[in-house]
């Protein structure tokens, strides 16, 4: 497995390239998710500083609380990351990797925002990043 994940908006106007130990994905079911997915978000979480970006003009940022904005390509629409300002992190959407992570779901948050309509994704624990 490479040392690097890459991922890209639908219409490649924003790359990102993140760490291979990249914590596995989240899922995370509030509200606020919902709403801007239209379902739970799944995303992994790196330190701001590990992550390269490219295309950032593309990006438009949305301010969604005091401690987090989250970001889209302006030009496709795809929700690209959420930057959590007090902990430094990116947690960029899963769905935007370039082929396998070797990841699976490690845990799901605000499980009781869920709506009733789905089951929560099941949980690999033992699907851990490389070392």
């Amino acid at each position: 497995m490479t040392d690097r994940l890459t991922a890209t908006c639908q219409c490649g106007a924003v790359r990102l390239s993140l760490p291979a130990t990249a914590a596995g994905v989240l899922a995370c079911h509030c509200s606020d998710c919902q709403k801007l997915h239209g379902n739970f978000n799944a995303f992994l979480a790196a330190p701001k500083a590990e992550i390269v970006l490219e295309g950032a003009e593309a990006l438009v940022w949305y301010q969604s609380s005091a401690e987090a904005r989250r970001a889209f390509c302006g030009t496709c629409g795809a929700r690209v990351l959420k930057e959590v300002t007090p902990a430094g992190r990116w947690l960029v959407s899963a769905g935007l990797i370039d082929g396998p992570t070797g990841r699976g779901i490690l845990r799901n948050l605000w499980e009781q925002s869920k709506p009733d309509w789905y089951d929560l994704p099941r949980v690999t624990p033992h699907d851990t990043p490389p070392a």
